[in-house]
Order: structure tokens, then C-alpha cells, then sequence
């Protein structure tokens, strides 16, 4: 029966598009229940004709009692093509009578309740062989898919429902059993466990190959239109780079964001990142923008910065951030969800410009340099000869053009930008999502606080302590996490990727801080998701702590974010080397032989596993790690001039590690070497002599803050490593030897 719906999906995709002509939202309407949810995505269907529910027990109970099926619509606020289907097809009358007649009609927000949509949406791709929203499914009373479709126009739909409706009446039987079959595959892919394999570096390095064969060697990034930014595979790329010093990662990954800056991808006039590009050239975009992916393709520019010190990728960051700031901040602390694509009716209008609307913004001489910066045209790049505002080239290239040095072009470009955005103001905006989901604000924490650190920015730091703070005060119902937060309340039980991705924003701001109190806030974010999503059997985590749809989801694939098991397994490695605790270890192995088969096999949809995975396996990478438990905090720099590295050295009060002359021949001695440095000259600082607890000889002992020195016989060319040996002692123990291998870029300014 399914083969045979979907034949009729072919035949009437081929009827031709109709617009339904119905009031405009709201106009001489009665409101339906949507009305009062804390989701501006239902709201937006508040004055629909059709009877919607929202999912739960009384729509199953009512399909139930009258025997009806069930039609789900998935979608979220800044969904383009969900717009559409709204004005069509929700709006209209006729199709909303046959829905109330013969179907018990579900409205979900994805971004409120991903455990559904991960479930509806696996469905969809297996009857139709592709995914996206709205997502358009059709279910038993007992919540089972039996059909499932994306965008429909409006003479297709209202056809694909009396058909369906027909189905249900005659053949209701057999269109039960084909839910229970597709109910069964799903959920055996859901929970399918696959082999364990160990995670090599000559396996990773497989994969980043994997990875880097579909890399667009013209335009950066991977595969082609419509494309997007794929951000797990960019930071897993960047996670070789640093470890090993993957030059072919770290220049695939830098092309790439050069190429997303220079791209209307990008919003050139006021900062951040659209969702994704429609054609292969990151130009023309789809305009919403995510709060995920201001995130995720920041948290790589300011890596990659770190790592190759060129600043435009740090003035793409800045762009970024400061956007967050001035638009998607709450006055809590909190970061909103999204900007629609869509204003006016149309998607993009807020965003793109005319030859006289540029001249009449900026007046003759600074309309010229922007039309060339900007490459903006009188044909335009996009639709009604407007233009997406891009760099047709690279800017010392649109420099030279001008007759002007790169410092000079990127000053004047910036006033520039400020004058367009002031001037772009006064258009009607795209409507913005203002609720806050406490996983991707936990993605953005991290990144304000790696970039307060690498850019040296206070109100980076500052916004990033805002949000943590904002999580664990307003976001937590007595004492238990919730996972959105609208309109001053914090509401649903949060799922299990809230759990982890706010752990990791409580692990990056101690890390910004030193504040333990933030340590101890993340692990008691993991042992909740531990106890209460955990899959005891296969090790790794469910979705939700309950039974929502009809069967438990999870997500073990990257999707527009790293998946929920990923940032788990990321969580766990972090906390393994900042914290005594030896629960983080054992549940870090146990999810990692859960996810290894499957992100080695598929390294494509499965690269934050891997990133985290190496992170679980070989500890941290860069020039600041964290060691003996978290006892010793070690960063590493150094002068590119001079040749001089510094490794300073940050021991927990209570703790000390041996000096590099422990006098006695059974204790470990500090050591500090260059690999590929021998003749290096290594100093080290004055030690002090005491006895421990545990030993009745004084020793040779660092304590609190330490320096140790290598002085290179010439300043290098490339990254370095500081190869750090220590054991860590108290008074009462001694913990097991440690080796970090602290790699250093060359532009890392000196210690201090």
C-alpha cells in the first residue's frame, strides 16, 4: 500500500500549481488551540481553519475514539517552504474542511520537540528517498507512519488527502499493517547497534580523506548545490589540524570559510550566516539565519584563526559575534533561535539591493566602491535584477581594483557595512524566533568563550557568562533542566542533547574562568542525562527520558548540529581530563564502542563522533591542555622572534608536581622538550624542598604557578610542540604519570 500512495504522490505532483485565494491570517477567523503555546511557529498557525492540535494525548485519544488518521505537520518559524504551504494550503478553507472531516490534524515546532521530528522525518526519507520541512506525514492512531510527503501544492494535497482519506475508509487494515512494518524499520535503524571498532589516528586520518574527496577544490566546501557550511566535518578537520598538524585539513578548512566570507552566505551588510547556499558558489542563499550556525561556523573561524593567524577569518568571527549580540540576544542573557528568510511575502527582500537603492544609501563615491566590494550589478545575481551582496574576489584582489592598500579597503568597507545596515533598518524585517533552546544556546557559549580567549574581547567573555548564568538560573524548573524558554518561562522536560551541548558550555566557561563552581555544574548536567536517557544496553543515549512517539528515538548521525550522542561523548572526554571523577572514563568508553562502528564506516555523518571520539582516546590537542584530572592546567606559547617558548604551568592548590630533579630516582621528573629541537635550551624555575605526607624524605616539588622555558636555536617557520612529562602529587597520593604534546602556532603571542 505504501508503493502504491506513493505512485500517486508522482502522479500528482504533476497536476498543475494552484494558490489558493482565502483571507489573510486571522481575518474574520475564531482562533484555534495553537493560540496560547509558547511556540511563535504554532502561533503562526493560530488563525488557520484547520482544527490543529498540538502533539500529545488528546489528539491520539480523539483519533482514536472516531477512528480517524492522523495528519503531522513538522516544521519551524524561518522555514521558507513551510510559509508557503501555510498561505496555500492552511489558509484555505476548502482543504481545511476535508482535514477536519477526516483527519485529526497535529502541528509540531521541530525545534521544540526534535525527538518527533527525528522520527517522522527517518520515515519520510524511507518512503520518498529525501527529507526536508515541512515535513508532511501521515499516521495511525497509535502515532505509526503509513505515508509521508514534504511541500505539497495545494491541488496535489487536496487530492493526496481525499486519496488518502479513501485508503483509511476502505483498506484501513492493510494501511495499518504497512505502519506497522515502517514503524518496525525505523525503529530498528533508530536502535540498530553496530560492531565496535577502534578508533586509530590512521583511522581518523581515513576518514578526513573520506571526507576531503568531496571537497570543491574551486568553491570550498563539500559536494554541491544546494550546499552547506557542514560544520562538524570542518571542526573535526580543524581537531587533525591541531592534534597532528593535517596541513591538507587545516587548508581545506581555511579555503572554505575564506570562500564563505567572500559569499552571499554571509550577510555582508550587518554580520552572521545564512542556513545554507541554493547554488554551489556559497552566493545566492537560503536567508534564514540559525542560531546554530552562528555557532558552529563561527566556533571554526576562530579556531582556524588560532591556528593559521589570519585575521579575516578573525574579523568574520567578530562580524558574527557582534551580530549575535545586537540581534539575537535576549535581555536575560539568552540567545534567541532565528531570523526568518521571509519578509513582505517574499524570502530575501530584507536582505538584497538595487543599483539605486546602493546609491541611495551611500551617495556617488562610496556607492562605487561598494558596487564593486559588493559586486552588486544593474542585471543583479538574484531575482528582479536585485543583488546579494558578495566579494567577487578575494579583498587584496577588490584592493588592487581600487586603488587602494587591504587595510584601507577593509576600513572604509567596514563604515561602509554600518551605513547599509543602518539604512537596511528601516525595511519591514524578517520575524524572529525569540525562544531560547537550551542546546544551542549551549553551542554559543562555547564559542563567545573560545573567542573571548583567542580574540581577546571582554564582551565576548561577558555574553558568554550572561547565557551559562541565564541556563542554570532561568532555563532549570526545580532543579531539572527545560529545554525552551519564551515569553519569561522555561517549559518541556529538556532532551538529551540539552543535557549535553549546556554541559559543554559549563565545561567552556570553567575553562574561561577557572571557576570550579562551572565544573561541577556540567557534571551535574551529565549524571542526570546519564541516569535518565541512558540505553544501558547499547551504551549510548536516547532522545527523550520517555516514550513520545512509538518508539524511542535517537540521534547518532550528524545533522544541521552534531548529534546529541557526539557532544555526549565530547562532554565526557573533556570531563575526564578536568575532573577526579572516574565515571566520565567508564561512560565515555561504553558510548564510544556504542558509536565507533558507525562513524568509522560513515565518517560523512558521523564527524563530531570522531572528533570526540580522538578527543575520548588521545586527550586534548593545542596549546593549552588540562592534565592529572584536571590538577594541572598547562599552556604553551611562544615569541616567533625570538625563538623562546614558554610552557606555563598551573597546579591545583593542594597539589604539586616533582621538579625536574625529584631527588628521588622512583618519582617522575618534570621534563619539557621540542621535538625536532634537541639542542634546544631548557630551563627550569627554582624548585622547593618538602616532605609529603606519604613519604619521609623532602622532595624536589613545583607548586601553584610555574614557568618553563625552551630556547630554540632559531625562530621557527611552523607550529612547534612543547612536549610537557609530569607526575601530579598531593599529600596523600600521587596520580599516574601524564605526557601532553602542547603544539603551538607560530603566531600564538607569548605567555602572559
Amino acid at each position: 500500500m505504501i508503493h502504491v500512495l506513493a505512485a500517486i504522490f508522482v502522479l500528482l505532483l504533476g497536476l498543475p500549481e494552484a494558490f489558493a485565494v482565502s483571507s489573510g491570517p486571522g481575518e474574520g477567523r475564531k482562533a484555534n488551540r495553537l493560540l496560547n503555546v509558547a511556540s511563535p511557529y504554532l502561533r503562526q498557525h493560530a488563525y488557520n481553519p484547520i482544527d490543529w492540535y498540538t502533539w500529545g494525548d488528546e489528539a491520539f485519544a480523539k483519533a482514536k475514539a472516531e477512528n480517524k488518521p492522523i495528519f503531522l505537520s513538522v516544521g519551524y518559524s524561518t522555514c521558507h517552504w513551510c510559509h508557503v504551504m501555510a498561505r496555500e494550503s492552511f489558509e484555505n478553507e476548502q482543504i481545511a474542511e476535508v482535514l477536519n472531516s477526516n483527519f485529526i490534524s497535529i502541528k509540531v515546532d521541530r525545534e521544540r520537540r526534535p525527538d518527533v521530528d527525528e522520527t517522522y522525518m527517518l520515515a519520510t526519507q524511507l518512503i520518498t528517498g529525501a527529507g526536508g520541512w515541512p515535513n508532511s506525514v501521515f499516521l495511525t492512531p497509535d502515532r505509526k507512519p503509513f505515508y509521508a510527503g514534504t511541500y505539497f501544492p495545494p491541488d496535489p494535497f487536496r487530492s493526496l488527502l481525499s486519496q488518502v482519506s479513501g485508503y483509511w475508509l476502505r483498506d484501513g487494515d492493510q494501511l495499518r499493517q504497512d505502519a506497522e512494518k515502517l514503524a518496525g524499520t525505523i525503529d530498528t535503524i533508530m536502535t540498530r547497534r553496530v560492531e565496535a571498532e577502534e578508533i586509530t589516528p590512521q583511522v581518523l586520518k581515513t576518514s578526513a580523506d573520506a571526507l576531503l574527496q568531496n571537497y570543491d577544490l574551486v568553491y570550498g566546501g563539500f559536494g554541491g548545490a544546494p550546499k552547506f557550511p557542514q560544520e562538524s566535518g570542518l571542526l573535526f578537520l580543524l581537531r587533525l589540524a591541531e592534534k597532528d598538524g593535517n596541513k591538507e585539513a587545516l587548508d581545506a578548512v581555511s579555503y572554505t570559510l575564506e570562500s564563505l566570507l567572500n559569499g552571499g552566505i554571509t550577510d555582508q551588510a550587518a554580520g552572521g550566516f545564512h542556513r545554507y547556499s541554493t547554488d554551489a558558489k556559497w552566493l545566492v542563499p537560503h536567508f534564514e539565519k540559525m542560531l546554530y550556525n552562528q555557532a558552529l561556523i563561527t566556533r571554526a573561524l576562530v579556531r582556524t584563526y588560532k591556528l593559521t593567524g589570519n585575521e579575516r577569518l578573525a574579523s568574520g568571527a567578530r562580524r558574527a559575534l557582534d551580530y549575535v549580540l545586537d540581534d539575537m540576544t535576549s535581555p536575560e542573557g539568552g540567545f534567541y533561535s532565528a531570523r526568518d528568510a521571509d519578509s513582505e511575502g517574499e524570502e530575501g527582500t530584507f536582505y538584497v539591493w538595487t543599483e539605486e537603492q546602493i546609491e541611495d544609501a551611500l551617495g556617488k563615491d562610496d556607492a562605487e566602491f561598494a558596487k564593486t566590494a559588493f559586486g552588486v550589478s544593474f542585471e543583479g545575481n538574484f531575482e528582479n535584477g536585485t543583488t546579494v551582496l558578495h566579494h567577487p574576489k578575494m579583498a587584496d584582489q577588490l584592493a588592487s581594483q581600487l586603488g587602494v592598500d587591504e587595510a584601507v579597503f577593509n576600513a572604509r568597507l567596514d563604515k561602509i557595512r554600518v551605513k547599509l545596515a543602518k539604512v537596511r533598518s528601516a525595511r519591514e524585517e524578517p520575524i524572529r524566533d525569540e525562544k531560547v533552546v537550551a542546546a544551542w544556546n549551549g553551542m554559543m557559549i562555547v564559542t563567545f568563550a573560545e573567542a573571548a580567549e583567542a580574540l581577546d574581547e571582554t564582551r565576548y567573555r561577558q555574553a558568554a557568562l550572561n547565557a551559562g548564568k541565564f541556563l542554570w538560573e532561568k532555563m532549570r524548573v526545580d532543579g531539572k533542566l527545560q529545554r525552551a524558554f519564551f515569553e519569561g518561562k522555561a517549559e518541556l522536560d529538556a532532551q538529551q542533547e540539552d543535557y549535553a551541548f549546556a554541559a559543554l558550555g559549563f565545561i567552556a566557561l570553567h575553562d574561561l574562568t577557572s571557576n570550579k563552581a562551572w565544573l561541577e555544574r556540567a557534571e551535574e548536567l551529565i549524571a542526570e542525562m546519564v541516569k535518565n536517557f541512558r540505553d544501558e544496553k547499547a551504551g549510548d543515549y536516547y532522545m527523550t527520558a520517555s516514550l513520545n512517539t512509538f518508539g524511542k528515538a535517537k540521534a547518532r548521525t550528524d545533522s544541521g548540529t552534531p548529534s546529541g550522542n557526539a557532544a555526549a561523548l565530547e562532554a565526557f572526554a573533556r570531563l575526564t581530563h578536568r575532573s577526579a571523577n572516574p565515571e566520565h572514563r567508564i561512560n565515555g568508553e561504553a558510548l564510544l564502542a556504542a558509536l565507533s562502528g558507525l562513524a568509522a564506516k560513515s565518517p560523512q555523518s558521523n564527524a563530531y563522533s570522531l572528533l570526540a571520539a580522538d578527543m575520548q582516546l588521545r586527550g586534548g590537542a593545542g596549546e593549552r591542555q588540562f592534565m592529572s584530572k584536571g590538577v594541572v592546567d598547562a599552556r604553551a606559547s611562544i615569541d616567533a622572534s625570538s625563538g623562546e617558548v614558554t610552557v606555563s604551568v598551573k597546579v591545583a592548590d593542594g597539589w604539586h608536581i616533582n621538579s625536574n630533579t625529584p631527588l628521588e630516582d622512583f618519582f617522575i621528573a618534570t621534563q619539557l622538550s621540542v621535538p625536532g629541537f634537541d639542542n634546544a635550551k631548557i630551563t627550569y624555575p627554582a624548585h622547593k624542598k618538602m616532605k609529603l605526607g606519604f613519604h619521609d624524605k623532602e622532595l624536589a616539588l613545583f607548586e601553584g604557578a610555574v614557568e618553563l622555558k625552551a630556547k630554540l636555536p632559531k625562530a621557527p617557520d611552523d607550529a612547534v610542540t612543547a612536549k610537557l612529562r609530569i607526575q601530579a602529587c598531593s599529600d596523600k597520593i600521587c596520580l599516574e604519570p601524564e605526557t601532553a604534546d602542547l603544539r603551538i602556532p607560530v603566531h600564538v603571542k607569548p605567555a602572559g
